[in-house]
């Protein structure tokens, strides 16, 4: 809803969405994400439930933030250059753009997720020890958090654009008058 408005707004006001979409979208994903991976960390992290590190929660937010990034607002630059370098046609450009971008970037914002959850979960290791799980839990964690990604940010995205670019075609015919 809050990139969907933004768009909106920006499409209205011949702005660029990037920044304000990105920005928005954090706003509102972020926070709510991060308190959820505050409760799961305290339901299902090692020993007694204790307060979450703050350096936790902004490697959280960290992890999230790119997420969104790359769900909202990296897709449709991709798809730009896609278009122009390769020459590939605008839908297959947006389509694929939306679908990889965001599983693709699991691959940088897993390190940020898994260190989070080990910062609280031990709290006193060497950066060797830490190295060392984040190696051991990485493809398995990246692939997990892909398809998770994937329905939601990916075909979800697809599916939003359709929506979006379908609506406001009706829209337009209703009231062009």
């Amino acid at each position: 809803i809050v990139a969907n408005s933004i768009e909106a707004i920006c499409e209205r006001s011949s702005t660029s969405s990037f920044y304000p979409k990105f920005i928005g979208s954090s706003i509102a994903n972020v926070t709510l994400s991060v308190l959820k991976d505050k409760a799961f960390a305290r339901m299902f992290g090692q020993g007694d439930p204790r307060p979450m590190p703050t350096s936790s929660m902004a490697l959280f937010a960290m992890r999230d933030s790119t997420t969104i990034l790359a769900s909202f607002s990296l897709p449709n630059l991709i798809s730009i250059k896609l278009q122009s370098d390769y020459h590939i046609n605008k839908s297959t450009a947006d389509y694929s753009s939306q679908l990889i971008t965001p599983v693709a970037m699991q691959i940088l914002s897993t390190p940020l997720h898994l260190y989070g959850l080990d910062l609280y979960n031990r709290s006193n290791v060497s950066a060797i020890e830490r190295t060392n799980f984040i190696k051991n839990e990485y493809i398995k964690t990246t692939l997990a958090r892909m398809s998770r990604i994937f329905p939601a940010y990916g075909i979800g995205g697809v599916i939003n654009k359709y929506i979006r670019k379908e609506g406001n075609y009706k829209l337009k015919s209703l009231y062009a008058n």
